[in-house]
């Protein structure tokens, strides 16, 4: 009975240790809309670790997507409530986060064009109507 107790304390206290370790995603601030009479609340998160973003819109998960290798624009469409939702994401950390020569000069290149921040352009029916910056 004690060996089972103690090996039962042993995987909790590592699933809480692992738990800690972990980091937590990026939220983005949320934004307010009212649209033809409709409000619209943008929001957002990114996990760097998993390289996932995902776009809520009155805290529904509606947009999903990862960056694929070396590529930091992610173009996201949904239909919310029959209104046509998009997103223009540029996140200049996916090519930071490379690492190495290739990370190094993605970040110079990214400075000298002033486009180092992680952001998405939300849309409504094609309108850029809010940004969200992560």
């Amino acid at each position: 009975m004690l060996k089972k107790a103690s090996v039962a304390a042993v995987v909790v206290a590592s699933s809480v240790l692992a738990g800690c370790g972990s980091t937590p995603p990026i939220q983005a601030q949320e934004k307010t809309i009212v649209h033809e009479g409709k409000t619209f609340v943008f929001g957002g998160q990114y996990d760097k670790k998993r390289n996932e973003l995902q776009l809520t819109v009155n805290g529904d998960a509606i947009m999903k997507g990862k960056f694929p290798p070396y590529t930091p624009t992610q173009n996201l469409n949904a239909k919310y409530q029959e209104t046509d939702i998009s997103s223009h994401c540029y996140f200049g950390s996916v090519l930071g986060n490379q690492g190495g020569v290739f990370g190094a000069v993605a970040g110079v290149i990214q400075s000298a064009k002033k486009s180092t921040g992680d952001k998405c352009e939300m849309k409504i029916e094609g309108q850029v109507v809010e940004t969200l910056y992560f």
